[in-house]
C-alpha cells in the first residue's frame, strides 16, 4: 500500500511540475521587450529580457551603461518590475508599473521616490510565444525546400532530427552537403550551418512551420538573401 501511495504522489507530482512549466512558458510577459520610458532629460529606450515564474518575474535590462537584473510581478495582466542603476555616484532603483496589452506594454515609471513619469513597451520580434502554437511538432525527417534569392535560385533537401527543442541535421543542395544546427521553439524555428567553397561563412534559414510544411527566410552568408519553403517527404 505505502508503495502504491508513494508512486501515486510521485505521478501527482510530475504532472503538477509540468503544468506548472507549461504556464510559466506561456505567460505573454515573457520574452524580450523594447522598453521606452521618459526623464527629465528626455526619452530612453532599454532592452528588457523577462522570465516568469507562476507570478515571479526576473530577467535583465541591457543598458548602454551595462546590463543590470530587473525583478517583480507579473500577475495577469498587471506588471510590476524594477532595477538600480547608479546615478550621481548613488544607487536609484527605477520601478514600472503597467498593464500588459498583447505585444504592448504602458504605465507609470518611478524614479526612486523622486519623481514620475510614463513609459511604455513593445515586445521584440512580434507576438508573443504560445505554448500551444508548437504543441505536438516535430521536425524529424527528410524535407524537399525550395529556395529564391537575388543570387538565384535553388532546390536543396534537409535532413532533420529533432530532440526537444533542439535540432541537428544535414543540409544538401548546390552549395555542397553541411552539418547544421538549429532550434524550434513552439512554430518558430532556426537552423544554420557554415560553407566554404563558393561562399564562405553562415547559411541561416529563420521562419515557421506546422510540422508538414516550413517558410521564411534564407541568409547566404551576408552574401544574398531571400525566401525559401519546403515541405515534408
Amino acid at each position: 500500500m505505502k508503495r502504491l501511495f508513494g508512486s501515486i504522489f510521485a505521478a501527482a507530482v510530475v504532472s503538477l511540475l509540468a503544468v506548472v512549466g507549461a504556464v510559466a512558458q506561456s505567460h505573454p510577459a515573457s520574452g524580450e521587450w523594447d522598453v521606452t520610458y521618459n526623464t527629465p532629460g528626455g526619452a530612453r529606450t532599454v532592452k528588457a529580457i523577462f522570465k516568469v515564474e507562476g507570478e515571479k518575474l526576473t530577467g535583465t535590462i541591457k543598458r548602454p551603461a551595462g546590463d543590470v537584473a530587473a525583478e517583480g510581478t507579473a500577475k495577469g495582466k498587471e506588471i510590476l518590475f524594477s532595477y538600480i542603476v547608479r546615478y550621481n555616484d548613488n544607487d536609484l532603483r527605477i520601478t514600472m508599473s503597467g498593464t500588459l496589452d498583447g505585444d504592448t506594454m504602458k504605465g507609470v515609471v518611478d524614479f526612486g521616490g523622486g519623481g514620475q513619469d510614463e513609459w511604455n513597451a513593445k515586445r521584440v520580434g512580434g507576438a508573443a510565444p504560445s505554448a500551444a502554437a508548437g504543441a505536438g511538432i516535430d521536425l524529424s525527417g527528410n524535407w524537399n525546400g525550395q529556395v529564391e534569392t537575388s543570387a538565384g535560385s535553388g532546390s536543396p533537401t534537409f535532413t532533420l532530427k529533432q530532440t526537444g527543442e533542439k535540432l541537428t541535421g544535414r543540409y544538401k543542395g548546390q552549395l555542397g552537403e553541411f552539418d547544421l544546427t538549429g532550434t524550434l521553439v513552439g512554430d518558430k524555428f532556426e537552423f544554420s550551418f557554415k560553407v566554404s567553397g563558393q561562399i564562405e561563412g553562415t547559411v541561416k534559414y529563420t521562419g515557421t512551420t506546422d510540422g508538414k510544411t516550413m517558410k521564411g527566410k534564407v541568409d547566404l552568408a551576408g552574401m544574398a538573401e531571400g525566401t525559401f519553403s519546403a515541405k515534408k517527404q
